[in-house]
């Protein structure tokens, strides 16, 4: 049987060392518009620092460049992200992107969030 989470109602996440993310879901037009965004992002940076396309560092690039895109449009809230001083950290592309930057939370957002986005493959039916 195949079944879908209809909801559009954001959703409170838990992502590893007490982070907690309020995240919109991403349909499918975000996910080509990102994509698109990313793609060429990638291609740019690489260009600028002469590296070819094929080169292994364009995977890591862009999937570090989409899920910050993909993230920047689904979080709308965080807890459990503090500053130097331990006090609440307010929600920024800047920190979001920090945030992101840790390996163990951008496996976990992509795992949680993204790979959410889709609900035939999250099934298993696709």
């Amino acid at each position: 049987m195949l079944t879908f989470d209809l909801s559009c109602e954001p959703v409170w996440l838990d992502l590893p060392h007490g982070v907690r993310l309020r995240v919109r879901p991403i349909d499918r037009i975000v996910r080509a518009a990102a994509e698109g965004a990313a793609l060429e992002k990638a291609k740019q940076a690489l260009a600028e620092a002469g590296a070819p396309e094929d080169s292994p560092a364009f995977k890591t690039l862009y999937l570090l460049l989409l899920t910050r895109l993909l993230a920047r449009h689904a979080v709308l809230a965080w807890e459990g992200v503090g500053d130097r001083d331990s006090a609440p950290l307010a929600l920024s592309p800047e920190a979001l992107d920090a945030l992101l930057d840790r390996d163990d939370m951008l496996l976990a957002f992509w795992d949680r969030v993204v790979n959410r986005a889709d609900p035939v493959d999250a099934e298993g039916n696709g």
